[in-house]
């Protein structure tokens, strides 16, 4: 992007940035700030705050900068709401985007989950390194036969009663790597915010344990496979995280994986847990119900 090229020239000599009679001299966080931006595609100012600034006034100070010389864009959301219950405007680079409040809601959650990962390598002292983490909307490109938009993470698996090969998208997938043994571990992200039917037994109609068992196909047909190449590493299987709104839920699904004969690679936490500690701590629940350990995805 041109733009930003210009910007790193910009901050290497020192110079500011300016339009028309807005000038921001950037700082090496502000540089920072908008390369996050490009890079997650939509971010609140809280968000950005986690990552970059020391404080929740010096991001707000700052970014209001950076959208009045034109670096980034912005629009606000009342209902997309902090701590202390007031709105936060969303920033992004591109046009506003046109998307469900419901979609924007997902995309800005799956976000938060990024952050904690980046967040909890950052402090680990070296002892975690995140390999990549691929979110479903990142790369897309192209068109399927039914016109929908090809994402990042879409995959196939199976066979559907012999007519055609089942749709596989996680929501991201994430490598994480011990760097003292060199070993890595390949995850699955689903962001469940309670809006998705959990449960169908009505044939063709979607369900995120439908979802799941499908992954337990991809799991038994070594689908995963594909990421050998990705992180370039040869898994022996993965884990499927699953962060949901709601603890009444996440206790409904491990039911239902229960009885349909699906242990141990699918885990569970909820977003209030996910967002106050450490991701790469005691926090994630397995699959079995009787089981109310709480367990860290790195010790295992």
């Amino acid at each position: 992007m041109a733009k930003l090229k210009s910007l790193k020239m910009l901050e290497k000599s020192g110079m500011s940035w300016a339009k028309g009679n807005n000038r921001v001299n950037l700082t090496e966080r502000d540089l920072g700030a908008v390369e996050l931006v490009k890079d997650y595609g939509m971010l609140t100012t809280s968000q950005i705050q986690r990552l970059v600034y020391p404080t929740l006034q010096k991001a707000q100070t700052r970014l209001l900068r950076l959208f009045k010389a034109g670096l980034v864009k912005r629009f606000a959301y009342p209902v997309i709401m902090r701590e202390g219950g007031k709105g936060e405007y969303v920033y992004h680079l591109k046009s506003r985007p046109r998307t469900a409040l419901t979609l924007l809601r997902h995309t800005l959650k799956l976000n938060d989950i990024r952050i904690a990962f980046e967040l909890a390598c950052r402090q680990g002292a070296g002892q975690t390194n995140l390999v990549g983490f691929i979110p479903e909307y990142k790369g897309v490109k192209g068109r399927r036969n039914d016109q929908k938009p090809v994402r990042a993470t879409e995959d196939t698996v199976g066979v559907r009663d012999g007519t055609g090969r089942e749709i596989l998208i996680p929501d991201a997938v994430i490598c994480l790597e011990n760097p003292a043994t060199k070993k890595r571990a390949l995850f699955f992200l689903e962001v469940d915010l309670g809006s998705e039917k959990l449960i169908s037994t009505t044939p063709g109609h979607y369900s995120l344990l439908k979802k799941i068992m499908l992954y337990k196909k991809y799991l038994d047909n070594r689908g995963y496979d594909r990421y050998a190449k990705t992180f370039d590493y040869d898994f022996k299987g993965f884990r499927v995280l699953t962060v949901m709104d709601s603890k009444t839920r996440i206790s409904r699904l491990r039911t239902a994986l229960a009885k349909s004969g699906v242990q141990g690679f699918v885990w569970f936490t909820d977003t209030t847990t996910i967002k106050g500690t450490n991701v790469l701590d005691k926090i994630w629940l397995m699959t079995d119900p009787t089981d109310k350990n709480k367990y860290s995805i790195i010790s295992n």
